[in-house]
């Protein structure tokens, strides 16, 4: 009898282990209350007019896959057997005459079947990106993850992208994704290194907001179009905007053993992003969102597709 109940508090004491070790790992985190991280949208606006010419018209968005994760990598505490769908693809902001920037670069075809075995590619939309980068004035990245800066690592005449391809300090740094995302060493040695400390006017209309935490070089782009509507792409700061609205993040098990965020950078941009929205007539725009991007396409706030 002794034996038995010996065996069963060592048994109660690994079943209380691997529930700790579950909650630790897929459990919800609480987002705090106050942030460190600040977004100065009279600053932003500022230098959204501090480049002389034409506002943007409008912004286009191409998706090259729906792809999925487990819900409860995005959401945690939710179930890691239910998929959830994920959108890839790039951003385009036209300007009067037909100029434009890109946001992004999407990925191909291989990095999605490692990705998303079985998930279908658009091609067109793949084609639409990579001529969108032979065009672009300017090319930035939210972050330095191959499934966003893919597309440049794959585009076929890579040496045309110097002087127009824009990589901070900090994404450049990232030595681990630039070869991730097999961007030729060539390329990386041909760009200059943008070096900025919290905001960085790109073009009319256009700021980059710095937002480590996700990865070292993260950033969020501000866009301001001649109507004055106003847009921030988050990159992958919020994967769906629900984590923003509902401050529900990813499992630590996502962001600590497979992603590596700074999970204390991440919680703070969410407070921040959350209190933003509520007082500011402005459009968060979460990158992987896939309801989001069937809203503004139906209200017509994004394009489905490029324009040249």
């Amino acid at each position: 009898m002794r034996f038995v109940r010996v065996l069963l508090t060592v048994l109660g004491v690994i079943v209380v282990l691997l529930l700790g070790a579950g909650w630790y790992l897929l459990g919800r985190t609480p987002v705090p209350e106050k942030s460190d991280y600040s977004v100065d949208m009279s600053e932003i606006r500022r230098l959204a007019g501090s480049i002389p010419g034409d506002l943007p018209l409008r912004v286009n968005h191409e998706q090259v896959a729906e792809a999925s994760l487990p819900k409860g990598a995005v959401f945690a505490g939710e179930s890691l057997r239910t998929p959830h769908p994920m959108s890839h693809g790039a951003y385009q902001v036209v300007y009067p005459g037909g100029a434009f920037e890109m946001i992004d670069s999407g990925f191909d075809a291989d990095m999605l079947h490692v990705m998303s075995p079985g998930a279908p590619f658009a091609s067109d939309g793949w084609s639409a990106i990579q001529r969108g980068l032979g065009g672009a004035r300017h090319i930035v990245i939210t972050h330095e993850h191959p499934d966003h800066i893919g597309g440049i690592a794959r585009f076929a005449e890579p040496e045309k992208l110097v002087g127009r391809l824009v990589l901070t300090q900090e994404q450049l740094a990232n030595a681990a994704m630039m070869t991730a995302a097999k961007v030729p060493e060539s390329l990386q040695k041909s760009v200059t290194p943008l070096v900025y400390e919290k905001y960085y006017a790109l073009a009319p209309g256009m700021v980059l907001v710095k937002a480590p935490g996700h990865t070292p070089g993260s950033q969020m782009i501000y866009v301001r179009l001649a109507d004055g509507k106003e847009y921030l792409f988050l990159g992958d700061v919020a994967w769906h905007m629900d984590q923003i609205r509902q401050l529900w993040y990813r499992p630590r098990l996502v962001t600590d053993f497979f992603i590596h965020e700074n999970r204390a950078q991440v919680l703070a941009e969410f407070r921040t992003l959350h209190d933003l929205a509520e007082r500011e007539p402005i459009q968060l725009v979460a990158s992987h969102d896939v309801d989001q991007r069937k809203e503004l396409l139906a209200s017509r706030a994004l394009g489905e597709h490029f324009e040249f």
